[in-house]
């Protein structure tokens, strides 16, 4: 409480002093946190474009799929599978679909609040990022959000990893953008500037791959993913190569409401 007030006490009257980049991504990781947990109350479209290049960079092939966001309560959203590639899906996937959304509707409230922890739990490695990296603000730049810091952040030497995803921080190096005025972030650029493996040698993501995710404001307030982007050439298991990326859109966000209506298949 007395960060975040040291905060606000930044950003009051549209004048803002940068407060210490460290302290500022802390606070924009648990700002960021209560934001994920409100936005599972909204329903939202989610498109999903993946594309597949050969190792020349010519395209191999697309796949667009369109998914309706349900929320279930407890912090528990269904991805209902709406359309491949422009058409409907098929029947035998719908009925698929149908039938996971009524098990996950049967769950009691607690079965729904351990997925949620569960989920929560995998997320935990993003409250490694304000020690993980250095920061230094380097400008301020006017959003359709609003105004907002530009950090750089370089990986932090002496940092030692506390969970297993955040071991790629090492080889990571980006750019964020956080709002000044609610200290969230509108945007995050990262590139890996060395090889990044998972696992006993499982997958491995080429130097050079490129990771950009978005946030927007809602108009009443409450901030949610807009994009997600990404671009690698990644080598799992060692033998096969996948020149890939994957661009991630949400849209048509509004409150939970009538849930049935809305998972009515059309």
């Amino acid at each position: 409480m007395r960060l975040a007030s040291a905060l606000l006490s930044f950003c009051i009257c549209g004048f803002c002093q940068p407060p210490p980049p460290r302290a500022l991504v802390r606070q924009s990781i648990q700002n960021g946190e209560r934001a994920w947990k409100d936005s599972t109350n909204y329903q939202c479209l989610k498109t999903e474009v993946d594309e597949q290049f050969d190792s020349a960079g010519n395209r191999k092939s697309t796949d667009r799929d369109l998914y309706r966001i349900l929320p279930l309560g407890s912090g528990v959203s269904f991805e209902q599978h709406v359309e491949h590639n422009g058409e409907p899906i098929s029947r035998d996937l719908r009925d698929r679909n149908i039938k996971q959304l009524e098990k996950l509707r049967s769950e009691s409230p607690a079965e729904l609040h351990r997925r949620f922890e569960k989920e929560l739990a995998e997320r935990s490695y993003m409250r490694e990022v304000p020690d993980a990296f250095d920061f230094r603000i380097v400008r301020e730049d006017s959003l359709p959000t609003g105004r907002a810091w530009v950090l750089e952040a370089t990986p932090r030497p002496s940092y030692q990893p506390k969970s297993r995803y955040a071991r790629m921080f090492s080889k990571m190096r980006g750019t964020l953008w956080i709002d000044e005025r609610d200290v969230q972030w509108v945007k995050a650029d990262a590139v890996a500037s060395e090889t990044v493996s998972f696992g006993l040698f499982i997958a491995r993501v080429s130097k050079g791959s490129h990771i950009v995710l978005e946030q927007m404001k809602l108009p009443d307030g409450e901030w949610v993913p807009k994009s997600l982007s990404a671009r690698a050439n990644a080598r799992t298991f060692l033998l096969f190569d996948h020149n890939f990326s994957e661009n991630i859109t949400y849209s048509q966000y509004r409150k939970s409401g009538d849930l049935a209506a809305a998972a009515r298949p059309r």
